[in-house]
């Protein structure tokens, strides 16, 4: 008897993948092929000779990938009537009348991002805050940039913000670079940094290094994205914020095929959110004054969450018995040595959970707790849950 034909679907992907964000949801696309597949995907690119939107169904497309586009080729590719999922909207395709509207679509909350960067660096105790943003003023860009600016003000401080780029400078680095540099040389020291993309960050290094300011300690810098090809090139290397690109790239990818089988399903918007920041050399500082407490806060951001550390290990930094040490960590920073080791291992315990499917066991032994038993004690303690609902409810959050 003949094999009967396995049908694989056909899917076209019209993604553009220069930054990493993309790629990390393309990933998370590639992710769930591997598990679920096989998929025959059709990257289109504009490279000529490549199959035109007006010939999916004719060469057997059966779903959809598609990034911002055009308001004709969004016709096109509604009228096809395949199967669709929309990647990062541009505002204009969410409005109502749009003909990709009805699309389930991932959306990057860039407003959380900034707020991540912001709480990040007042967390280190900055007082003086300057935003660069994207040389084009996309409106990720801008919604980042709010973020930043609406949670620096909110705690009081004030946030410059670097000016938009006229059209010659756009095109040119040469010819922004001079006024980049007069920009840097007039922010007050130390100031917090947070540029909007990696690539927009490393020319923001080497306006500093140009300007004669010192990074770290006079700007810390960081980016988003973390592209090692970016963050591991630059000097310093940069930090940068790593967002859940690649699992939302998976539920997207999921949402896709239960189309592509036949199943009906309501509009479905997958947020991308930032989930922590990378630390490299570029904010390897803080703006506490107290250079053994900002070292001792420095060892326990950089320990706790991935070992067991304990109180000796960090007076041993401070250098002073232990009863000073205590008394002066908790007047400059507000906490105990110990509050501040388990606010960041129940902050590790926390990202692991809404970002990895790890077993709590492991989860807890990872974040340096010798018992389970103690992990869930504090962690019910500081959060009034438990941690099989506090995964439960972020992923429901995602979704």
């Amino acid at each position: 008897m003949p094999t009967k034909r396995i049908s694989i679907p056909q899917v076209a992907v019209q993604v553009p993948l220069a930054l990493k964000g993309h790629l990390d949801v393309f990933e998370g696309v590639l992710q769930y092929m591997r598990l679920h597949g096989p998929w025959r995907l059709y990257r289109m690119e504009g490279r000529p000779g490549e199959q035109k939107l007006r010939d999916l169904k004719r060469w057997g497309c059966n779903g959809i990938i598609t990034g911002p586009c055009g308001l004709d080729e969004a016709a096109l590719i509604a009228h096809t009537r395949i199967p669709v999922v929309v990647f990062e909207p541009a505002p204009e395709m969410r409005a109502p009348s749009h003909p990709l509207a009805e699309c389930s679509c991932m959306i990057v909350d860039s407003y959380a991002v900034g707020q991540k960067a912001a709480g990040f660096f007042l967390e280190r105790r900055y007082k003086h805050f300057a935003f660069v943003g994207e040389g084009h003023g996309l409106y990720w860009s801008q919604e980042r940039g709010q973020g930043f600016k609406d949670t620096v003000t909110e705690s009081g401080a004030e946030c410059v913000m670097y000016p938009r780029l006229k059209a010659k400078e756009q095109r040119d680095w040469a010819i922004e670079q001079p006024r980049m540099l007069a920009w840097l040389k007039a922010l007050p020291k130390p100031t917090a940094l947070f540029v909007a993309m990696d690539g927009r960050a490393s020319q923001v290094l080497d306006a500093c290094m140009a300007a004669n300011i010192t990074v770290p300690d006079e700007v810390a810098v960081l980016g988003v994205d973390d592209d090692p090809h970016i963050c591991e090139a630059t000097f310093p290397t940069l930090s940068s914020i790593q967002t859940n690109g690649q699992q939302n790239g998976y539920l997207m990818a999921e949402h896709l095929d239960k189309l592509m089988h036949g199943k009906r399903l309501k509009k479905q918007i997958f947020h991308v959110t930032p989930t922590r920041v990378v630390l490299q050399r570029s904010t390897n500082a803080s703006a506490i004054q107290d250079k053994q407490i900002a070292r001792a806060l420095e060892f326990i951001w950089s320990e706790a969450g991935h070992r067991s550390i304990q109180v000796p290990d960090v007076v041993k930094l401070i250098g002073s018995s232990r009863r000073f040490a205590e008394i002066h960590f908790k007047t400059v920073v507000g906490r105990t040595i110990m509050e501040e080791i388990r606010r960041i291992k129940l902050k590790r315990v926390c990202a692991l959970l809404a970002e990895t499917n790890l077993p709590i066991g492991e989860i807890s032994e990872m974040c340096g707790f010798a018992r389970e038993s103690h992990l869930a004690f504090l962690f019910r303690k500081s959060f009034d849950t438990t941690m099989s609902r506090y995964r439960k409810l972020s992923r429901h959050s995602e979704r």
